[in-house]
């Protein structure tokens, strides 16, 4: 394959993967919705603590995804996340979305995609792309 069709493809890969991540962040930015989260996850033993940091990882990691910037250190953070998430996660939704119920199966398609910018890097059209694999 040409390499620079594969990094053109890594750079709409990059995009659509912040694009669909950043939101999950902004969500946990509103007050009421922020405090809510932190109360249920609470119950699940996780603390609080927790709901801010996803939101940081969610909406900077989506960010730096986008640009393609500190592609290593990134995709490592996002693969502890989202095997984080999945792990605690798994006790309060289903593997498979259903209806209007939450499946993990969003945060393992997350966690594909973290692993993958591991492995491949940003490609050609990245911004500090930083040390790769």
């Amino acid at each position: 394959m040409d390499p620079t069709l594969a990094s053109v493809g890594l750079l709409i890969f990059r995009i659509l993967y912040g694009i669909a991540l950043i939101p999950h962040g902004v969500g946990k930015a509103n007050k009421n919705a922020n405090s809510q989260f932190k109360g249920f996850i609470k119950q699940l033993g996780v603390p609080p603590i927790f709901v801010d940091l996803s939101m940081l990882v969610e909406i900077l990691g989506g960010l730096l995804v986008m640009i393609g910037a500190i592609s290593l250190i990134v995709s490592a953070v996002l693969i502890l996340f989202f095997l984080g998430t999945i792990v605690v996660s798994h006790r309060m939704k289903k593997p498979l979305a259903t209806g209007m119920n939450p499946g993990v199966d969003l945060d393992i398609l997350f966690l594909a995609g973290a692993i993958i910018l591991l492995l491949l890097g940003p490609g050609e059209f990245a911004l500090l792309a930083g040390p790769q694999i």
